[in-house]
């Protein structure tokens, strides 16, 4: 079902494309005003499908294609089928079974120390199931939980744009890129908070 929904989100706008480009045919077969609307037409048309196919690629098929790659490219030998954690989150996100978010949390709080844990975990409730403030609550508690520092200003930052783009919550989002920026400063992150908050 996800497979035929990813698709048809692609197919949809080159569908509609070619049914305007059907009726721009028709207008530059007139004369005059016919041939100077189908020209607006054809290149509003155009400018619609490469946002809409821009933005579809971007929020949509590259943060998939990412995670594939990057699990072929960084883990070696390491098979995300063969991992509970991931296969549970796998599994979730294709059934979008809600009820087994609980075994989920089960796995992620065995695994506490582990930061793709509480990120599969963050992902599933805040893209999945549209819950920032539980998904909010899951990097919190994941930056409070992981061992390594990068890994804790990497939580905080993310815990901050998701208060900046999905809760509008700005106030706590300052706060945020602030204490990543004094707890960790030394780190990639930290110093990416401390841009954001300067």
């Amino acid at each position: 079902m996800r497979l035929f929904m990813r698709i048809f989100n692609l197919l949809l706008p080159l569908a509609l494309f070619v049914l305007v480009m059907l009726k721009v045919r028709e207008l530059f077969n007139g004369e005059g005003e016919d041939v100077r609307l189908a020209l607006i037409i054809m290149l509003g048309a155009l400018a619609v499908l490469a946002v809409w196919l821009g933005l579809l690629l971007k929020y949509y098929y590259l943060p998939v294609w990412g995670s594939k790659l990057g699990e072929r490219l960084y883990m070696s030998s390491y098979s995300p089928e063969e991992d509970p954690l991931v296969a549970l989150a796998e599994r979730i996100r294709c059934e979008h079974a809600r009820e087994l978010l609980p075994q989920m949390e089960t796995l992620v709080r065995q695994e506490s120390s582990r930061p793709r844990a509480w990120a599969e975990l963050a992902t599933l409730l805040a893209d999945e199931f549209n819950d920032p403030s539980a998904a909010l609550k899951a990097l919190l508690s994941g930056a409070e939980q992981v061992p390594r520092k990068e890994d804790r200003a990497l939580f905080l930052c993310r815990a901050a744009h998701l208060c900046e783009t999905r809760l509008q919550d700005f106030s706590r989002a300052t706060e945020l890129y602030a204490q990543a920026a004094s707890k960790y400063p030394t780190t990639a992150y930290g110093k990416i908070a401390a841009a954001k908050h300067a």
